[in-house]
């Protein structure tokens, strides 16, 4: 018998029983780890970004750290280090080197082996000096250099991932782009899974990584989604008809993890919760009351997201000194566009003709809407909208749906957009008292 919940529904396991490798996209990821290639994992939000890194990358194979608001490329060394049992101390000096001190008396079997690799066995003791307390060991001819941080995770035969790298501020994402090539000549190889539109950000960031990054960006077609429903209702021994699929995939727009949670809902209202006992008879689900109760169902659990997302956004204009009108306009043009657009992306030109035929927005310059589209990512993050429903991406100049379950909630929700035309007026109230520093 199998339930449901090993079926359909978000769910951390990547060995549902509706997961389809799309394209042998499994194999090209297991191929990239053994290419001596960092490995670049994106795409829209729920997406199976994480399941393919999952399927190909063990756990116990890998040292996950997770990006965060705040973190620093030295941070996230120092917390992948930490992983290993390696206790670190390091700084970004103003040059992009690192400095700082690795104690390895913590690491135990694994940083002996890891000592071992490095041949530094007998260098245990010497140069030892204490900070805040700690003896620290400092190794290699620089104290704890990028070298010597990359040999030793490198050597733990573990595989650095970096998750959620879209959290972390740009400058931060161009220093790490900055290290990877240096770290990959170190024998470190990175995997980064991250929630941004365009292929090659990294090599965008910086050109000497071009060739040296393989780049996986997941994208969904209509036919890989219904390869989804149609491999989970023969787990559950139920059917969907063709109606049903092109309905199911017709919403989704091109989302896989929005498709898995309607399959789910249309599941609970039918009353299937598990597959069918020896013998029992194998039902047809078809377009009908249990599609209208799950498109509600799961438009009420979005509800309270894209209510913090307004409410957010609405307070963080509220903290801006400058540049309230231009957010207003962008964000009224945003919920205004179609479906195609936003999946597409808007160019910044369109926006801004856009923007200019709106009351009062002939006065918004090129230049504000510009600084305003860099700034929507880093905006996003400061007022808490996680993950992100919008990305900008400056190559292109274009502005990007990151969370396709945004046009999901706006057919079937109940959107009530603060920034709307003939919504009160947001004023920068809290500018003074609160502002937003970016």
């Amino acid at each position: 018998m199998v339930n449901l919940s090993a079926v359909f529904g978000i769910s951390a396991n990547a060995n549902s029983k509706s997961y389809v490798d799309r394209g042998g996209l499994d194999a090209r990821f297991r191929q990239a780890l053994v290419a001596d290639r960092h490995i670049a994992v994106h795409g829209g939000s729920k997406q199976g970004k994480t399941w393919l890194r999952t399927k190909g990358l063990e756990g116990e194979a890998a040292i996950v750290v997770q990006c965060t608001p705040g973190a620093t490329a030295s941070s996230l060394l120092q917390e992948a280090l930490g992983r290993i049992g390696v206790q670190a101390i390091l700084k970004m000096t103003s040059s992009r080197d690192l400095e700082g001190s690795l104690d390895f008396s913590g690491s135990g079997e694994l940083g002996a082996k890891i000592l071992a690799k490095l041949s530094l066995t007998g260098k245990l003791g010497t140069k030892a000096k204490i900070q805040q307390g700690k003896e620290l060991q400092p190794i290699g001819q620089t104290t704890a250099d990028l070298a010597w941080v990359a040999e030793t995770i490198a050597a733990s035969d573990h595989r650095l991932v970096l998750e959620d790298f879209h959290y972390i501020d740009e400058t931060v994402q161009r220093e790490l782009a900055f290290m990877l090539k240096a770290m990959g000549e170190y024998g470190l190889f990175v995997v980064i899974v991250g929630v941004w539109p365009k292929t090659h950000l990294l090599s965008y960031y910086n050109g000497d990584l071009e060739g040296r990054v393989d780049d996986i960006h997941l994208t969904w077609s209509d036919a890989e989604l219904t390869k989804v429903l149609v491999q989970g209702a023969d787990a559950l021994k139920i059917t969907f008809s063709a109606a049903l699929i092109a309905e199911l995939v017709k919403e989704a727009s091109g989302n896989v993890g929005l498709l898995q949670r309607l399959a789910e809902q249309v599941c609970t209202a039918e009353q299937v919760y598990s597959s069918p006992g020896f013998g029992g008879a194998r039902r047809t689900l078809d377009v009908g009351a249990s599609l209208a109760a799950a498109r509600q169902a799961v438009a009420d659990q979005m509800e309270g997201r894209f209510e913090t997302f307004a409410d957010n956004f609405v307070r963080g204009m509220r903290r801006l000194p400058q540049g309230l009108e231009v957010y207003r306009h962008l964000l009224e043009s945003v919920t205004d566009a179609s479906d195609q657009e936003l999946l597409d992306g808007i160019d910044s030109a369109v926006l801004l003709q856009r923007i200019a035929s709106h009351p009062g927005g002939a006065a918004i310059r090129a230049s504000d809407l510009t600084q305003a589209l860099d700034r929507i990512d880093s905006l996003q993050l400061k007022i808490g909208v996680q993950p992100l429903v919008l990305t900008y991406n400056k190559s292109s100049r274009k502005l990007f749906l990151a969370d396709r379950s945004f046009l999901f909630f706006r057919r079937h929700g109940n959107p009530n957009w603060p920034w709307a035309a003939g919504a009160p007026d947001i004023t920068n109230d809290l500018a003074q008292s609160d502002p937003l520093d970016f």
